[in-house]
């Protein structure tokens, strides 16, 4: 027995036979008076039955309230994770909306700005007159050197080179360039040309030349203001404005002429038409970011091309330097076919698959193999032959290059040299 009975002074502190410490069990609300003694409270037989199924009802009820609020979560967890992913994407929005926002009112007025671009731009701009030989079928003989010809081009260097289009040139190889100035020259020198590209490098020896600086096409936005400045239908120093509508345009997306080259291009609105050919698109810093082509039709329909500035600077500084141009060449034969992946429902391009090897090339000596499907080229993602065919040809030969394919659904990477492909056209 426990000594804490024979203690005076607990004995003293219980001396009121009502009080006890009072107890609420589980599933009831009634006390129950338990007293300070030695040994388990005394239970009757009636409560301890009616413990029994109160325990497990609260028990089935827990039970049932995990399973009810767990099918809940799982319902509830996806949803919430997609509002919480639209609040980001909002958020990200709403954030660039108000830098846009912001940056806006630090810049003037486009109509006020349109001005002084042209002004910072408009010198370097010519026109060029193609001189030859034209017969006169009425009376059945040639009449000499008479304009058979008419175009634009591009001072690019103080030294006189003037960038332009081949087929604006390609009739005769005698040409007279006009300045915004008023002066004219005969005195023009072809440096070179490119078939491919379809562009032409001419130089002028005249002094007090005014040449435009390169821009970056790579980082052209679709949206962004541009002008064109020409010579269409011979009414010289026209200038027109629009926006990049899109960019990496193939010619085999539209069914240019020569469609099966790989050429690139930027679609703008900015009116082109006859005459504009060589000339430059230019940006709103007045610089030029492509050499305007070709339009879709015969006349402006605002859909119109032309050569981005990344591609025609490395044309214009190989044509100066060496007189020709270097293509590149990895040795493979590619699969029009559109490679998918399976499991995606949108259908997107995942590259493009390798036919064959060709013995000797790069591919070759890196480790490729046919049926390798080709995914990234440096840090670019590729999506058809086209862009891969585009890609290839322009990257310098000597250039080593990361390459990435799927073989069997594993990526694998590749260092490859791109080879100099044999001197022809594509």
């Amino acid at each position: 027995m426990s000594n804490f009975q024979n203690d005076p002074d607990l004995l003293n502190a219980n001396t009121t036979p009502e009080r006890g410490l009072g107890y609420e069990y589980l599933g009831t609300s009634e006390p129950a008076n338990i007293p300070l003694a030695d040994g388990p409270s005394p239970i009757s037989a009636e409560q301890q039955t009616r413990q029994v199924p109160i325990i497990v009802r609260t028990s089935m009820l827990s039970i049932l309230l995990f399973v009810l609020c767990f099918l809940l979560a799982l319902y509830l967890i996806p949803n919430i994770a997609e509002q919480i992913s639209f609040s980001l994407t909002r958020g990200s929005e709403r954030a660039k909306a108000e830098v846009a926002a912001e940056l806006l009112k630090q810049f003037p007025d486009q109509r006020q700005l349109i001005p002084w671009v042209v002004k910072k731009a408009g010198p370097s701009v010519v026109s060029i007159q193609v001189i030859g030989n034209r017969q006169n079928t009425g009376e059945r003989n040639v009449i000499r050197n008479v304009p058979v010809g008419q175009g634009s081009g591009v001072i690019v260097d103080k030294d006189g080179y003037i960038v332009t289009n081949f087929h604006v040139i390609r009739e005769s190889r005698t040409y007279r360039v006009s300045l915004t100035d008023g002066r004219e020259t005969d005195n023009v020198r072809l440096v070179g040309i490119d078939r491919n590209t379809d562009l032409a490098v001419l130089k002028i020896n005249l002094g007090e030349l005014t040449p435009i600086a390169w821009g970056d096409s790579n980082r052209l936005e679709v949206g962004e203001s541009v002008l064109a400045i020409g010579s269409p239908y011979s009414f010289a120093n026209t200038v027109t404005c629009g926006i990049i509508s899109a960019k990496e345009r193939y010619a085999q997306d539209f069914d240019a002429p020569n469609s099966m080259r790989p050429q690139e291009y930027l679609q703008t609105d900015a009116a082109v038409n006859p005459g504009n050919s060589g000339g430059p698109l230019i940006n709103m810093q007045g610089k030029v970011i492509g050499i305007n082509t070709m339009i879709l039709g015969e006349t402006n329909r605002g859909i119109c091309f032309a050569i981005p500035s990344t591609l025609a600077k490395r044309v214009y500084e190989e044509l100066r330097e060496k007189g020709r141009i270097s293509y590149g060449i990895l040795g493979i034969q590619m699969s029009p076919e559109r490679m998918t992946d399976p499991n995606d429902e949108g259908n997107r391009p995942i590259g493009v698959k390798i036919l064959e090897i060709m013995p000797g090339m790069p591919a070759e000596k890196a480790g490729m193999l046919s049926g390798d499907i080709i995914t990234k080229w440096n840090d670019t993602d590729i999506h058809d032959y086209v862009q891969l065919n585009h890609t290839i040809l322009f990257t310098p030969p000597g250039t080593k290059v990361k390459v990435i394919c799927l073989r069997n659904k594993t990526p694998v990477e590749f260092e490859v040299t791109v080879a100099q492909r044999p001197a022809r056209r594509f």
